[in-house]
């Protein structure tokens, strides 16, 4: 099974699958993607297509689950209880680096259920990093779900149109997420 993963063919076949995939999601609602229309774009017959997944979700889950990944590696030494600056940086950083597709899951308010399953794998992630572990569970639900604020804020910010500049907005968002309101009136 190893074996198969790195064939060139395979590595090929589910690019192509992913990149029709990323595409269509950009362009029509998620509902209406099938088995069919991306097997007819990404030129692949049905049987190919289910060789890598059982479904269009399984698409999806294979794409979240790599961002969830790269991102979690991003910030897994950082410290959640300490290193707000660092994790909302990395958080924009890594963000504005990414494609169309992954922005508009992340901004656009018809794609909460499939964001939501990547921010969950994150905060599962961060919830056993070694300040949270010693936390009551309730105290660690808290704090996870205020850390993340940052996709909030990223997400009015890219509604607003980027209109501040992005180092102004990380130092901001910072800011907020490190001393509240107050913390801004006090700059």
């Amino acid at each position: 099974m190893t074996e198969a993963k790195l064939d060139p063919r395979v590595i090929r076949t589910k690019e192509a699958i992913q990149s029709v995939f990323k595409k269509m999601v950009c362009e029509l609602p998620y509902e209406k993607i099938t088995v069919k229309a991306i097997t007819d774009k990404a030129k692949i017959n049905r049987n190919t297509f289910y060789l890598h997944y059982t479904c269009v979700d399984d698409v999806l889950a294979e794409i979240q689950a790599k961002h969830s990944s790269e991102y979690s590696a991003i910030v897994s030494d950082y410290d959640q209880l300490k290193d707000t600056d660092k994790l909302v940086r990395s958080f924009f950083e890594y963000m504005e680096a990414q494609d169309d597709f992954f922005k508009r899951v992340t901004c656009d308010s018809r794609f909460d259920y499939i964001r939501e399953r990547m921010q969950n794998r994150v905060t599962k992630q961060a919830a056993e990093s070694h300040p949270m572990k010693g936390l009551d569970q309730s105290v660690r639900n808290i704090l996870l779900t205020f850390n993340n604020c940052i996709v909030l804020l990223y997400r009015q910010w890219v509604a607003d149109g980027r209109k501040i500049p992005m180092e102004e907005m990380i130092e901001l968002a910072t800011t907020l997420l490190e001393k509240g309101m107050k913390g801004f009136t006090n700059n």
